[in-house]
């Protein structure tokens, strides 16, 4: 199911003023993109063998059919090993853009007993910039239900919500440094408004992992421009995903 016929997809770019971000994506968006638990068909997992990819397998297909979960398999998995690989970082875990909660529920089967925090607006999008509506992005896309989330996590342990525009919801977490964040905001205000938080709070190995690197030019603006002149280098993952490791 497409989100918008191919042959707009030249409209929307020769309607916005061009840059190097939209020229990049020129070619990158010539595809039906898949939304809803279709995103399932693209990215699966290699299993090599390997029981417990076999096992996250299984565990995914019950999400899946549990909530809508807007990620490919190998997405999933990324953000299932980050989780455990941080393990001996200390800090807690975050999440901005939570959705319906699917990638919430992969961290909760790996974190431990790490804290983890969730930040949504729960009523979609917020302000949605120029270099952000080729994919298209709106405001108020990506709306879900705050008391629905909640209900479907609330078997989860040290697990917090937080409703509202981000970063005026941080204020409790102003004071705590940060082992795994996982963002899926979208747009490039709200990109940049979570590195800006984060950065500074992350322990050293932490990990910030980002969805919509690859398939969302606001994305991408916001992280080359934070790590431009910083230490780490931003790398690209399967699927449209990047990631940072903290120095």
């Amino acid at each position: 199911m497409s989100l918008f016929p191919k042959k707009n997809l030249i409209w929307v770019f020769d309607t916005l003023a061009p840059s190097k971000y939209l020229l990049k994506f020129r070619k990158l968006l010539f595809f039906e993109p898949f939304i809803g638990n279709d995103i399932a068909t693209r990215g699966r997992i290699s299993h090599y063998g390997c029981a417990d990819r076999k096992d996250f397998s299984r565990a995914l297909k019950k999400i899946r059919s549990e909530t809508e979960l807007l990620l490919e398999d190998i997405e999933a998995y990324h953000i299932y090993m980050a989780v455990k690989r941080t393990q001996k970082v200390p800090g807690d875990i975050a999440e901005v853009g939570v959705y319906k909660g699917g990638s919430a529920k992969i961290i909760c089967s790996a974190k431990g007993d790490r804290v983890l925090h969730l930040f949504d607006t729960f009523e979609g999008l917020p302000k949605v910039d120029e270099v952000d509506i080729v994919w298209p992005f709106y405001e108020g896309k990506f709306t879900a239900s705050y008391d629905g989330v909640r209900e479907y996590l609330n078997t989860e342990r040290n697990v917090f919500f937080y409703k509202g525009i981000f970063p005026s919801t941080s204020e409790p977490v102003k004071d705590r440094s940060f082992s795994l964040v996982n963002l899926d905001v979208d747009t490039y205000e709200s990109t940049k408004k979570c590195l800006e938080f984060f950065y500074s709070r992350m322990s050293p190995g932490g990990i910030i992992l980002s969805h919509d690197y690859i398939t969302a030019p606001g994305v991408m603006k916001a992280f080359d421009e934070f790590f431009f002149e910083k230490p780490e280098p931003v790398i690209e993952t399967a699927g449209s995903q990047c990631l940072v490791v903290k120095v």
